[in-house]
């Protein structure tokens, strides 16, 4: 297996930071009826990016269009997160943000 290049390893890496910040988000705000889609994105960004780990650390053929899905995804929980006054919804936004721009440059 070849070893992985630093812009695919920092694109794994910030993944795995979404992935955290996201449950953290989730655990934190869980049961908040006003939260509700917050709630999803959050769900839908840990189980993307964990997808998006797997399939970059196996480089994938289709890894490329995992992460343009994975970038989308991520940009639409940090604009959600962003509408509250958390500071684990404010930490998920930035961590799915940096997500979303590697994902970004690894779909391109």
């Amino acid at each position: 297996m070849k070893s992985l290049n630093s812009e695919l390893q920092a694109c794994i890496d910030n993944c795995n930071g979404c992935i955290t910040a996201a449950r953290i988000c989730l655990d934190k705000h869980l049961g908040e009826p006003d939260m509700k889609k917050c709630h999803q994105l959050c769900l839908d960004c840990t189980t993307l990016c964990a997808a998006c780990v797997q399939m970059m650390a196996s480089q994938s053929d289709y890894s490329s269009r995992v992460c343009a899905i994975c970038a989308e995804l991520c940009n639409a929980c940090a604009d959600e997160c962003d509408k509250f006054d958390s500071e684990a919804c404010k930490q998920c936004a930035e961590k799915c943000r940096q997500c979303a721009e590697t994902c970004k440059k690894m779909a391109a």
